[in-house]
C-alpha cells in the first residue's frame, strides 16, 4: 500500500513539473521552483529581438543577433541556483540548448525577482526576467498561427472585412512606449482593396477599421431658452427649435445671433435689433459641459491669468454688433511643462476641449451656454442648446442602418 500511494506522488509530481506552460508571447512563464523550470527541456525555441522595457538581452550571458531568429534551438538543461545580486537573494536559471541539426551550443541565463541597479551616470541597470526572455517555443506558437491564419474579421458598423494573412510575434506598429513586453501580431487584409494592416492580435476588431470609423464631434443648436415674460428678470422659459446647420443663426425682437462651436469655444455676431441699448453681462455668463459641471466664461480682451477676476458688460447700442468669443474659464490652465536640466519645455497656456477627444457614442450628450442681456433693469438669459453629435468621414464605408 505504502509503494502505491508513493508512486500516486511521483506521478502527481511529473504531472505538475512538467505540464508545458508558456507566458503570454509563448516564452518561459515564471515558475514558483527550479522544478519548474525542468518542463522545458526537449522543447523547440527560436530567438528573437528584446521588445519593450522588460524583455532583453544585456546580462543574459547570450549576444544576440538578428541572424539567429530563423534559427530552432532544442532546450537540454535547465539549472537553477540561488545567488545574491545588488545585494538582495535571487534565483538565477540558466538554459542550455543546441541548434537543430548542428552540435552548435547556446547558454542564457535570467532572473526570478527584479532586480535593477543605478549606474554612475544616471543609467539604470537592469538584469534579465526568466519570464520575459525574448524567446518563443514553436509547438504554443504554431498551434495559435493555425489558428487565426484566415480568420475573417469584422465590424458591426463597418462595410469592409479582413483575412489575418500572417501571425507574428514582435514588435507592432502601434507600440508605446509604455508597453513591457512584445505581442503576438497580426497582418490582416482588406478584402475590397488589398489593403494590408498591421496590428496586435488583441487589436485585431478596433485597429484595421480606424480610417472607416474616423470623424469628429460637432455641435448642432438643439434649441434655445428664453425668457417668456421679457419685463420681468426670471420669468417662465420658452423653447424654440432650430433646423441646425454648421453656423446657427437666432432671431426675436431683442437679439439677431449667428452662433457656432468649435472644439474649445463658441463664436457668434450678435447684433441689437431692439428699441434700445442691452449689455450683455459678462460675469452672469455661465457655460455647462457634457459632464454638467458648470463653468464661468471670458471672452475677446481677457488674459487667460486675468480670467476669474471682474468682466465689465459690454453694451450694444440700438442696431449695432458685436463680433466675440464665449470660452469655459474652467476648460483653461497653465501647464509647467518638463523640467530638463535648467529649462522647462511645454509650459505655457492651454485649453482643454469642450468635446470628447475619444469616441463615447453617436450622441455624446449637449452643451449649454447662457448669456445674460439687460435692457433697463431687466435681465434676460438666453440659453442655447448645442447637442453634441459625431460625423463619420467616409459614411460610404459604413452600414448606416446601423449607426
Amino acid at each position: 500500500m505504502k509503494k502505491f500511494f508513493l508512486f500516486l506522488l511521483l506521478q502527481s509530481f511529473v504531472a505538475i513539473t512538467y505540464a508545458f506552460e508558456t507566458n503570454e508571447v509563448f516564452g518561459m512563464k515564471e515558475q514558483s521552483s527550479v522544478e519548474g523550470y525542468q518542463q522545458y527541456v526537449g522543447k523547440d525555441f527560436f530567438i528573437r529581438e528584446a521588445i519593450g522595457m522588460l524583455e532583453t538581452w544585456n546580462k543574459s550571458g547570450f549576444s544576440y543577433d538578428s541572424s539567429d531568429e530563423n534559427k530552432i534551438y532544442t532546450v537540454t538543461k535547465v539549472v537553477g541556483k540561488e545567488v545574491e545580486l545588488n545585494k538582495k537573494q535571487n534565483i538565477e536559471i540558466t538554459v542550455q540548448a543546441v541548434e537543430k541539426g548542428t552540435k552548435n551550443k547556446i547558454k542564457f541565463k535570467g532572473y526570478q525577482e527584479v532586480s535593477v541597479k543605478l549606474g554612475f551616470w544616471g543609467n539604470v541597470k537592469k538584469w534579465p526576467l526568466i519570464g520575459y526572455m525574448p524567446i518563443v517555443f514553436v509547438e504554443p506558437y504554431e498551434e495559435y498561427k493555425n489558428k487565426h491564419m484566415g480568420e475573417i474579421i469584422t465590424h458591426d458598423i463597418v462595410k469592409d472585412q479582413y483575412e489575418i494573412i500572417d501571425v507574428f510575434i514582435g514588435k507592432s506598429a502601434s507600440l508605446k512606449e509604455s508597453e513591457t513586453i512584445a505581442a503576438p501580431n497580426v497582418k490582416v487584409k482588406n478584402m475590397r482593396n488589398g489593403e494590408i494592416v498591421s496590428c496586435p492580435y488583441s487589436q485585431v476588431k478596433i485597429d484595421p477599421f480606424a480610417s472607416a470609423l474616423t470623424g469628429k464631434y460637432k455641435l448642432a443648436l438643439a434649441k434655445v431658452e428664453k425668457p417668456e415674460d421679457q419685463t420681468e428678470r426670471y420669468g417662465e422659459t420658452t423653447t424654440i427649435q432650430d433646423d441646425g446647420l454648421d453656423k446657427y443663426s437666432y432671431k426675436d425682437e431683442i437679439i439677431d445671433i449667428l452662433i457656432f462651436g468649435t472644439k474649445t469655444q463658441f463664436n457668434f455676431t450678435l447684433k441689437n435689433v431692439s428699441d434700445h441699448s442691452i449689455k450683455l453681462i459678462w460675469n452672469e455668463a455661465a457655460f455647462v459641459g457634457i459632464d454638467g459641471n458648470t463653468s464661468k466664461i471670458m471672452h475677446v480682451g481677457i488674459k487667460y491669468a486675468d480670467r476669474e477676476k471682474d468682466q465689465p458688460a459690454t453694451t450694444i447700442i440700438k442696431g449695432a454688433k458685436i463680433e466675440d468669443i464665449a470660452q469655459p474659464i474652467a476648460n483653461v490652465y497653465y501647464d509647467e511643462g518638463t523640467l530638463i536640466g535648467y529649462s522647462r519645455v511645454g509650459s505655457g497656456w492651454k485649453t482643454n476641449p469642450m468635446l470628447p477627444e475619444k469616441y463615447v457614442g453617436k450622441e455624446a450628450g449637449e452643451i449649454r451656454l447662457m448669456l445674460p442681456f439687460q435692457i433697463k433693469d431687466v435681465v434676460n438669459e438666453y440659453t442655447f442648446v448645442f447637442k453634441v453629435y459625431y460625423t463619420y468621414d467616409h459614411p460610404e464605408l459604413l452600414n448606416t442602418e446601423k449607426l
